[in-house]
């Protein structure tokens, strides 16, 4: 799956929380990844993060992130692990006071908004095989109930 534009939004000193548009994420995914691109020529710049979330009539069931814009793109990840109740919402962006006030300055901000869902992929729930040796040989050692290598030289 790649990448689908979800919107692009040119930001003014009095927006608090923009709804950038739709997004719906596909049966049995638990994750979007969302990349911000700063359009905006080369060259320092003023802005920092802002606040990006994909709320559901459920909520912000992925949970919110500071986002970065970059010119090249930055990617963030929304997700918590666990798959939303509802498959369809809208992506939020919520610039910080500070980029508002670069903004009210005559400092414009216009960021392109791309997404995509998927399954996060959990490291664990497997198994590892090591072996512990030193130079008086091999080191005994046990497995405790959280997962960490107990050693008995």
């Amino acid at each position: 799956m790649s990448f689908s534009l979800v919107g692009t939004h040119v930001f003014t000193p009095d927006d608090t929380q923009v709804i950038i548009g739709g997004f719906s994420m596909q049966p049995g995914d638990d994750t979007i990844w969302v990349r911000i691109t700063q359009d905006q020529p080369q060259g320092p710049w003023p802005w920092s993060y802002g606040i990006l979330g994909w709320r559901s009539s459920f909520g912000y069931e992925l949970g919110t992130t500071k986002a970065f814009a970059e010119r090249e793109g930055a990617v963030q990840r929304l997700g918590v692990g666990l798959q939303p109740v509802e498959r369809t919402g809208v992506l939020t962006f919520e610039p910080r006071s500070f980029n508002l006030s670069w903004i009210k300055k005559g400092n414009p901000w216009t960021l392109t908004f791309e997404a995509q869902s998927g399954v996060q992929v959990q490291a664990g729930g497997g198994s590892v095989t090591f072996g512990v040796t030193s130079d008086q040989g091999d080191i005994p050692w046990t497995l405790n109930s959280i997962g960490l290598a107990n050693l008995k030289p």
